[in-house]
């Protein structure tokens, strides 16, 4: 009868240490895993998390998970409570292929506070329908390819024509005019130049006839008109600048003159006397006005072969 109670007295303690021990371990705890999404298109981004509750003082270890093709892993992170103690866990992946696709159990390892192993458990697996981005070609329709859209040009090609063609006229009408008045201007040029500085000066002398002296008050006009014919033509011819100059002027630089002694004395005398008839007032004779006027052209035909010979 002892030997009964004391049985039945130990079987009672192990049936109550085997009834405790089954709720530590299921009784609180809870492990979950979930997916954002059940059916997804080929190559989308999938959130899958594990997650646990009622931890306490035990901590978990997740065994590297092997997600093999076509799931291929882009990144994975932890997850925190409020006290930031490690609850579960992340995993970001895309699934290359169609169809059903299963993502596999992972193994989760529990230990307690003091770092030796509790127990472990593994997730359920979770499968996830996965599209392609075009969901049938049967129904789709294909639409026949367009042919090239013709770009139209910026400038018209009638436009670019008649531009050249503007171009060539324009052209053609500088080369036919533009060179007709050119040649009308050199030939102005060579005009009013035709005439070397003798000639000039002669033809302006001739033009000084007797009448232009033939009375007392015209004798002035006519030195005033002979020496300024004979200034400009020294200045036209050897290029100094007599009409600038005075009589007394030019003789005292009478060296810079390429003339020799006897027509620099001829010249000097005709300019006295026009200077005498200008400012003095004096009225030479007729007959000195006469030998000035043959002595001014004499002058120059003597003068002509020095300044012509220094320009060849």
């Amino acid at each position: 009868m002892l030997i009964y109670r004391l049985f039945l007295i130990f079987s009672l303690i192990m049936l109550s240490n085997s009834c405790k021990n089954s709720e530590h371990l299921n009784g609180s705890f809870q492990l979950s895993v979930t997916t954002d999404t059940t059916r997804a298109s080929i190559g989308d981004l999938i959130s899958y998390k594990i997650t646990t509750q009622n931890l306490g003082n035990k901590y978990f270890k997740i065994e590297n998970p092997q997600f093999t093709e076509p799931l291929e892993l882009r990144s994975s992170n932890l997850l925190y409570d409020k006290k930031e103690k490690v609850t579960g866990a992340e995993f970001i992946f895309s699934v290359w292929d169609t169809g059903m696709v299963s993502i596999p159990p992972i193994t989760i390892n529990l230990f307690n506070s003091d770092s030796l192993f509790d127990f472990s458990m593994e997730t359920d697996s979770i499968s996830i329908e996965v599209i392609s981005l075009v969901n049938s070609t049967d129904n789709q329709v294909m639409k026949p390819i367009k042919g090239p859209i013709p770009i139209k040009s910026i400038f018209p090609i009638r436009m670019i024509i008649l531009i050249i063609l503007s171009l060539v006229i324009l052209f053609g009408l500088y080369f036919i005019y533009g060179k007709r008045i050119a040649n009308v201007y050199d030939g102005e040029k060579v005009e009013t130049n035709i005439d070397p500085a003798d000639i000039i000066a002669l033809k302006k002398l001739g033009s000084l006839s007797k009448e232009s002296y033939d009375k007392t008050e015209k004798i002035k006009e006519f030195y005033i008109n002979i020496s300024h014919i004979l200034r400009e033509y020294i200045e036209n011819s050897v290029y100094i600048k007599s009409l600038e100059m005075t009589t007394e002027e030019i003789a005292r630089h009478r060296v810079s003159f390429p003339f020799n002694k006897k027509e620099i004395d001829n010249l000097l005398d005709i300019l006295n006397r026009a200077d005498l008839s200008k400012y003095a007032k004096s009225n030479p004779k007729k007959n000195i006005c006469d030998y000035d006027l043959k002595a001014g052209k004499n002058f120059i035909i003597n003068t002509t072969s020095s300044w012509k010979l220094l320009k060849k």
